[in-house]
């Protein structure tokens, strides 16, 4: 991609973030229509199909959604090692555009079925991959952080456009909208560079100074003279010998690591249960009559979710990881809660009709709000700085993975938790809230503040140290270079 001189390198590492991000709009507007496409599937009159769906086989539509979220996941972290990070979310957006061709052109449920599965594992291997390239194609972990926070921000937004789509817009469009912006991306994405520390890793001295010229926004031959570009790539060259050479790698404590996969799984799959895809997927059973009109109800709830992840990036960033997971794990809580004690004994309250009406609905929507505002979003942020670059690739991914099928567990049991187990739709919501209480009180002794602290300080707070009390670990870290850590 040829850019013009003037451009800054922050503002092509953001280009080049929101187009990925793209991937995750796609499978927020998927998510988004698959409610009202359910209800259109089931319909005599309305269904696109050639035979009408029983709710039994649209409840698939959302697990098989997940499951194969679970699958991508568990594939694209090595893939990213192997191939590039590039390459993985350039292999997602083709797999995007196989989904929504399937439903423009799909006339069974099967291909329905199909459509999903397509934009699941893209969107499995996209959660993971992304913040893995946000990382490597940053100068510094506080503009990595930035970035990654928008990732909440652009998958909020799909969704909330996939409900007004679903609801507004006739069923031909929506999946020509999916299509466009898969066009976009696919078309805007391979000029894109690979991640520098890509052919770091693969000792392509070439293609590692073309990246990292392009990235860090240096078009002029008197530009290369930098002193800020000189030692950045002296950097990487040297860490490249350490590699060739198996130098700069000391064995880890059985005890590190167990600490650093149970903070992986804490932060990914408590955020997964925090429940945010089950609550916008089953809005109508939570909500039943209260709130507005069905579709009223959906837009707000995705509504609040975008507010949310609005306010992480705009403050976010400037906030103490700790403090903000820890208040935000807490406030959404609170309010589920609250929500499950008022379906379980708000009848005896005597609260008055128009509480009773709207309480539940903007209890929920505050709790959205919160979880977008902080848990979510930061189950990328604090991974990426808490774990070692050569070990984030593979357990967020295995950590990603396993989420994902807890998430397809908890969706393909609803209806039957709902009608057989009692108190049904409050089991779920005091799941939800045990996940955001454990998260908001386990993080205050169990995991370090990363937040403008060096990567050795986190690691030494992690227990990672040799004999003479000096943290060890890769010399890459989480989109920068420390020479010695």
């Amino acid at each position: 991609m040829c850019l013009p001189t003037k451009v800054s390198g922050r503002a092509i590492q953001s280009v080049a973030t929101a187009i990925g991000n793209l991937l995750c709009f796609n499978f927020g507007i998927m998510f988004g229509i698959t409610p009202a496409h359910m209800a259109l599937y089931e319909s005599e009159t309305r269904t696109p199909l050639n035979e009408v769906t029983d709710p039994a086989g649209t409840a698939w539509l959302t697990g098989y959604l997940f499951l194969s979220a679970a699958i991508g996941a568990l594939v694209s972290g090595v893939l990213a090692l192997r191939i590039g990070p590039k390459s993985v979310l350039l292999w997602s957006g083709l797999l995007q555009i196989f989904g929504w061709f399937c439903i423009h052109f799909g006339f069974d449920i099967v291909h329905i079925y199909a459509s999903r599965m397509f934009t699941g594992v893209a969107a499995g291997a996209a959660f993971v991959v992304l913040p893995i390239f946000i990382n490597e194609i940053s100068e510094t972990r506080e503009k990595a952080a930035r970035l990654t926070f928008t990732i909440e921000l652009w998958r909020t937004m799909g969704i909330l456009l996939g409900f007004v789509l679903s609801y507004y817009v006739p069923y031909d469009l929506v999946n020509i909208v999916g299509c466009a912006v898969s066009f976009v991306f696919t078309m805007s994405f391979p000029f894109v560079q690979e991640s520098p520390h890509f052919y770091m890793r693969n000792e392509n001295v070439a293609c590692l100074e073309k990246s990292l010229r392009w990235y860090r926004g240096i078009r002029d031959i008197d530009d290369r003279e930098k002193p800020e570009y000189l030692s950045e790539l002296a950097e990487f060259k040297a860490e490249m010998k350490s590699l060739g050479k198996n130098i700069g790698s000391a064995p880890m404590s059985q005890s590190y690591i167990v600490r650093l996969i149970f903070v992986s799984l804490l932060l990914t799959v408590c955020a997964k249960l925090s429940g945010v895809f089950v609550e916008l997927n089953y809005a109508a059973d939570f909500l039943g009559r209260t709130g507005y009109s069905t579709e009223t109800n959906y837009v707000i709830l995705a509504t609040a979710q975008c507010v949310g992840a609005l306010l992480a990036r705009l403050v976010g960033p400037r906030l103490p990881r700790k403090l903000l997971l820890c208040l935000s794990s807490l406030m959404s809580a609170a309010a589920v809660i609250a929500l499950a004690l008022f379906k379980q004994f708000g009848q005896d309250w005597m609260l008055g009709a128009c509480c009773e009406r709207y309480l539940p609905i903007i209890l929920l929507a505050i709790q959205l709000l919160f979880v977008s505002f902080g848990l979510y979003p930061l189950a990328a942020v604090v991974s990426s700085e808490v774990l070692p670059t050569k070990l984030h690739d593979v357990l967020y991914s295995l950590a990603s993975a396993f989420s994902w099928l807890l998430l397809f567990g908890m969706i393909e049991a609803f209806n039957a938790v709902k009608t057989s187990v009692a108190p049904g739709l409050v089991l779920y919501l005091w799941v939800f809230a045990g996940a955001s209480i454990f998260v908001g009180l386990i993080s205050l002794p169990l995991l370090p503040e990363t937040r403008n602290r060096r990567a050795s300080a986190v690691q030494r707070e992690l227990g990672y140290v040799d004999d003479g009390g000096v943290a060890k670990g890769s010399a890459i870290t989480n989109g920068h270079i420390a020479t010695h850590i």
